[in-house]
């Protein structure tokens, strides 16, 4: 069976962008900068991201093109012993779409109750309360 390609070099870099910053990135970014100086904070975040992140984006690209399957399937091909390094991404990559599909019910019913001009005041979480 083979395998789909992407069909770009833009179509591939824009899902991996997207995938790599995520919404907490961009909901929370503004709110941890103000809260921890400003470009106090804006300077370990890039120094990190350009250390560890990018590294490790590129690291995770460069074994997911030569082994080509599955998280727990390229691991275990490098070392047995790393095919629960692959299961733990697969969790983790799990437990964010359980959150973004909170999220995403939350938008829904504030865009309806907004389409409907309903005026009933709509709680916020309680979790959300002090961000």
């Amino acid at each position: 069976m083979k395998r789909e390609q992407w069909g770009s070099r833009t179509g591939f870099i824009l899902a991996a962008v997207g995938s790599a910053i995520g919404l907490g990135n961009i909901w929370r970014f503004p709110y941890m900068a103000y809260e921890n100086g400003g470009g106090a904070f804006f300077i370990p975040y890039i120094f990190a991201m350009l250390t560890a992140g990018i590294p490790f984006m590129i690291m995770e690209f460069k074994i997911g093109q030569k082994y080509r399957g599955s998280a727990p399937a390229a691991l275990k091909s490098i070392n047995p012993k790393f095919e629960w390094l692959g299961w733990f991404q697969v969790g983790i990559a799990a437990c964010i779409a359980v959150y973004y599909v909170a999220v995403i019910g939350w938008s829904i019913s504030y865009l309806a109750c907004l389409s409907t001009k309903v005026g009933v005041q709509i709680p916020m979480p309680s979790s959300l309360a002090n961000i």
